[in-house]
C-alpha cells in the first residue's frame, strides 16, 4: 500500500435492494476493520468501541 490514502473501496448506489445490502456491509466492515486493528494494538478507545459494537475479538480483553 505504501503511501496510499485509501483501500480502493468502491460503492455503487443504484437504489436496488442488492446495492443497499452491499453498501451496508462495506460501510460496516471497512471502519470495523480499523477498529479491530487499533483494538488489537491496545488503544483504549478502540477496545471500548469494539466492546460497544459487539465485535468478537478473542485476542482483546475489554
Amino acid at each position: 500500500m505504501g503511501f496510499s490514502q485509501h483501500a480502493g473501496m468502491v460503492i455503487v448506489a443504484d437504489g436496488t435492494v442488492e446495492a443497499a445490502r452491499r453498501i451496508e456491509r462495506v460501510l460496516w466492515n471497512d471502519p470495523a476493520t480499523g477498529v479491530m486493528r487499533h483494538a488489537d494494538a491496545g488503544y483504549p478507545d478502540a477496545v471500548e468501541c469494539a466492546a460497544e459494537m459487539g465485535l468478537n475479538l478473542p485476542s482483546v480483553s475489554a
